[in-house]
């Protein structure tokens, strides 16, 4: 019997945990060598050779981007640009919500430029002094991400509503309840639940939704997690196996005792410095 470090994580209704432990480095390679058999197509039609370009990249306070950060083949959609797989997902998803009676979904913002969130964020503190707060650049970074601190930036992420206005009382809407039940099955995330404040150092907005991919948003919402607690726990857990309709995935944490070479590196994502998260699928039709 193993003993309980060495466990795997419990089953779960839409996959299964694998996880190795840290020191068990030599089956993880065996692990790596045959996914690179048995999933050798790249991740839901996510082409990340551009390594910046990745759906799970995190960017909060303590990860920032750098002013001159603009991401590469955004888009124009209604007025705002953004990364084209979420404008097609976005697109699918506004036609589910249709379909099922809830009309008037759109996007209110996308993409912003460092200087365009420094300016906003300045305007908020400068709201925040004016009615007399004397820590307004900390109270200010509670609603509004300073600059490089946005998620905007990365053109991955998008601000909705169907009134065009941005309050918190949307997530009580019928589009509101809506987004929070049914986003993941189009790749998106509420990135700032009210439940995780104390992780994301953001006030709720359930307006807010983050483009991650379907696989791992749909995990996040199974397992209940944040972007910044979802990478950790794949770091931790190693190989995560989820079975959605028609498709396998496997998400995998590479680190840096493995090397990159055995596998095909226009599939990885940069976890953090020589690490990465390798998600790769298979459909049921193709014979293993």
């Amino acid at each position: 019997m193993l003993p309980d470090s060495e466990k795997s994580a419990p089953s779960l209704a839409s996959g299964e945990i694998f996880d190795l432990g840290r020191d068990m480095t030599k089956y993880f390679t065996i692990a790596i060598i045959l996914t690179s058999i048995f999933f050798p197509q790249p991740a839901f039609a996510e082409d990340i050779s551009n390594r910046d370009s990745g759906f799970l990249r995190l960017v909060n306070k303590d990860n920032r981007l750098s002013a001159d950060y603009i991401p590469a083949n955004l888009v124009e959609f209604g007025g705002v640009n953004l990364h084209p797989e979420m404008q097609k997902a976005f697109t699918q998803m506004q036609n589910a919500m249709q379909a099922d009676g809830i009309y008037g979904l759109s996007i209110q913002s996308a993409y912003r430029s460092y200087a365009h969130q420094k300016s906003i964020f300045n305007q908020k503190v400068l709201e925040l002094a004016m009615q007399g707060h004397h820590d307004a650049e900390n109270m200010a970074a509670q609603s509004v991400q300073p600059p490089g601190a946005s998620e905007h930036q990365l053109g991955l992420a998008i601000d909705v509503s169907t009134d065009g206005k941005l309050c918190r009382s949307f997530g009580e809407t019928p589009a509101g309840k809506w987004l929070e039940s049914h986003s993941h099955q189009y790749g998106f995330i509420v990135r700032y639940p009210a439940s995780k404040t104390d992780i994301t150092q953001i006030v709720y907005e359930p307006w807010h939704l983050r483009y991650v991919g379907t696989p791992h948003a749909t995990i996040m919402k199974n397992l209940g997690l944040v972007l910044e607690e979802y990478l950790d726990y794949i770091q931790k857990v190693k190989i995560y196996m989820f079975w959605g309709e028609g498709e396998y995935y496997l998400v995998q944490h590479n680190p840096q005792t493995i090397p990159c070479e055995t596998v095909d590196v226009s599939s990885l994502y940069p976890f953090c410095k020589d690490e990465y998260i390798i998600t790769t699928r298979k459909t049921y039709q193709e014979s293993w």
